[in-house]
C-alpha cells in the first residue's frame, strides 16, 4: 500500500501523523508514504529527515496548486496497488492500514471509506463539522442510489482504477470538493464502493468562527461545481440538489448524536445550522461569479486531468 499525504506548512501536525503512521500495525515493508509538500513557504522535507529509519518515506515538492494536485502528484511516485489517502492533520489509529488490507482482500476493487473521529471534542467548531460529516455518512449509507460520499481524510482507491478515472479533478484548487466529486465519478463508471468503519482516523482541525464560515462557504462554492458536472456528464442541464428531508436531517443531527445536555447539544445545532448557511451562501457566489481559479468549468470536471504515470495500464 501507499499512504499519500497532501501538505502545505503544518509541520508539526504532519509529524504527529507521521508518528501514528510509524507506530501502524502493519510491517514496515509492507507500506509506504508519500508527502507531497504543496509548496510551503519553507520545504518542509528537512523537518521529516528523522522518519527515515522508520518509515518507506518519499517527499516531493511542488508549486502550490491545491491538495488534489498534492494528492495526484503524490499518487505518480506511488508503487503500491492501493492508494490510502490522509490528510497532515489527521493521526490514524494503529491498525488504520491493516484494516484498510483486510477489507480490500474482502472487496477486491471497491473504493473504501473509513470512519473519521473528531480529536478536539472541546471545539465547538470542529464538533459541529465531524456531526455534519457523519450525518451525510449515514445518509448516503441509507440511500445507495446517490453517489456514496468519503472524505479524502480517510479513502482508499486500488491504484489502476484511480488512475483510470484520471485521478482527482485540479480543477478544484482548495481544499473542497476534489473527494465528493471523486466518489461521484467513480459511482457513475459503475465500480463498487464500502464503508470500513473500523479502519478509523482520527482529525485535528480546530476553527475560529471565521475560518469555520470560510471552510463551509468554500463547500458551498464546489458543491455546485459538482452538482453541476454531475448534470453535465448526465447530458441535462438541471442541477439536482438533496431532497428537503436531507437538510432537515443534518439540523435534526445534534440533538441525536451529540454528547452534553440540551445546552450543549442547542448550541451545536446553531453552528450546523450556521454552516449550512454559510454553504449555502458559497453556492450562490459561485452560481453568480464563478470561482477564477477553477479551470474548465464547462467540463464537468473533464479538463485539466492529471496525466497518469506510464506504468498504470
Amino acid at each position: 500500500m501507499s499512504v499519500v499525504i497532501p501538505a502545505h506548512a503544518r509541520v508539526t501536525k504532519l509529524q504527529r501523523c507521521l508518528e501514528a503512521l510509524a507506530a501502524q500495525s502493519l510491517p514496515r515493508g509492507t507500506f509506504e508514504v508519500i508527502v507531497c509538500d504543496d509548496g510551503s513557504p519553507e520545504p518542509i522535507a528537512p523537518a521529516l529527515e528523522g522518519f527515515r529509519d522508520r518509515l518507506a518515506l518519499t517527499v516531493v515538492r511542488q508549486e502550490r496548486r491545491g491538495p488534489a494536485s498534492a494528492r495526484n502528484e503524490g499518487a505518480r511516485h506511488a508503487s503500491g496497488a492501493l492508494l490510502a489517502f490522509t490528510d497532515d492533520d489527521c493521526v490514524p489509529e494503529e491498525y488504520w492500514l491493516e484494516q484498510l488490507a483486510a477489507n480490500i482482500d474482502r472487496y477486491p476493487g471497491h473504493l473504501l471509506g473509513g470512519s473519521i473521529v473528531n480529536l478536539l471534542p472541546d471545539d465547538p467548531y470542529a464538533t459541529a463539522t465531524q456531526l455534519i460529516t457523519s450525518c451525510v455518512y449515514d445518509y448516503y449509507a441509507r440511500h445507495p442510489a446517490s453517489p456514496r460520499f468519503y472524505s479524502t481524510a480517510n479513502l482508499a482507491i486500488p491504484t489502476s482504477r484511480f488512475w483510470l478515472l484520471n485521478g482527482f479533478s485540479e480543477q478544484y484548487q482548495r481544499a473542497a470538493g476534489e473527494d465528493y466529486d471523486f466518489c461521484a465519478r467513480w459511482t457513475e463508471a459503475g465500480f463498487p464502493n464500502h464503508y470500513a468503519p473500523e479502519a478509523t482516523v482520527g482529525h485535528a482541525h480546530g476553527h475560529s468562527l471565521g475560518s469555520f464560515w470560510r471552510q463551509h462557504f468554500s463547500y458551498g462554492r464546489a458543491l455546485l461545481r459538482v452538482r453541476t458536472g454531475m448534470a453535465r456528464r448526465r447530458g441535462g442541464k438541471v442541477i439536482e440538489l438533496e431532497s428537503p428531508s436531507f437538510y432537515r436531517e443534518i439540523l435534526a443531527y445534534p440533538f441525536a448524536h451529540a454528547s452534553g445536555g440540551i445546552a450543549f447539544r442547542s448550541a451545536e445545532t446553531m453552528l450546523v445550522l450556521f454552516s449550512q448557511v454559510a454553504t449555502a451562501a458559497g453556492a450562490v457566489r459561485e452560481w453568480l461569479a464563478p470561482d477564477e481559479g477553477w479551470r474548465g468549468r464547462a467540463s464537468g470536471g473533464r479538463l485539466d486531468r492529471p496525466k497518469a504515470p506510464s506504468t498504470i495500464s
